[in-house]
């Protein structure tokens, strides 16, 4: 047993000596997004995804690894989506009577739970790149429509939800002061939800505890 205790002990002293010297951070952040969805899959009824405005909020802890390479895992709330337009000729309807519709529009409305793990690298006391794969789970998902004649409730959707999402980050960032930061983060689904994939610009402020 003493072994055992022994290697706690020097764990949790490494870790509080690590912290003491300033490379072991806390913070918190927030910013706007601009989200879309890139449908790369050819048998769904075509929309025009276009740009919906959203926000983000969350936490992070930044871990130093050396004096140019830091690791900043963050815990977002996030909320995106899409607006979308399906163009009517592209429906296929079977009615007895001729059908007239130009177009259905409408948004996708998302809220999800993101876990950015970013590799930064300083490029200089002020600027620094942002890179790394981000884990999400949607927390909740809607579509509301601005005309929707016949109730199509399930063409951008599969019959089972899918909820997980794994992506790929990339950006920057700027030091305003020793603790304030901005940064511009575009981050890309590569695995498709309801045959659509993310893409998401990020703005956001940063401030280390």
């Amino acid at each position: 047993m003493t072994k055992p205790l022994l290697l706690i002990a020097l764990f949790l002293l490494t870790l509080n000596t690590y912290g003491q010297v300033n490379l072991i951070k806390f913070g918190i952040k927030g910013g706007l997004n601009y989200s879309n969805f890139a449908d790369n899959n050819n048998d769904d009824i075509p929309a025009d995804y276009t740009g919906k405005i959203g926000f983000h909020l969350g936490g992070f802890v930044k871990f130093g690894i050396s004096e140019k390479i830091s690791i900043r895992p963050e815990l977002l709330y996030s909320q995106q989506g899409s607006n979308f337009t399906i163009n009517g000729s592209d429906l296929n309807i079977t009615n007895p009577e001729p059908v007239f519709i130009t177009s259905i529009k409408g948004e996708i409305k998302e809220s999800l739970l993101l876990l950015p793990v970013i590799i930064i690298y300083t490029l200089s006391d002020k600027l620094h790149l942002e890179c790394g794969p981000q884990f999400g789970y949607s927390l909740n998902r809607k579509i509301d429509y601005d005309n929707n004649p016949f109730n199509f409730g399930g063409f951008l959707k599969n019959e089972k939800e899918e909820k997980f999402e794994l992506g790929l980050s990339l950006g920057f960032g700027y030091y305003l002061s020793d603790d304030l930061g901005i940064s511009l983060r575009y981050n890309y689904g590569i695995i498709e939800r309801q045959n659509l994939n993310t893409s998401v610009f990020q703005l956001g402020m940063n401030y280390q505890l």
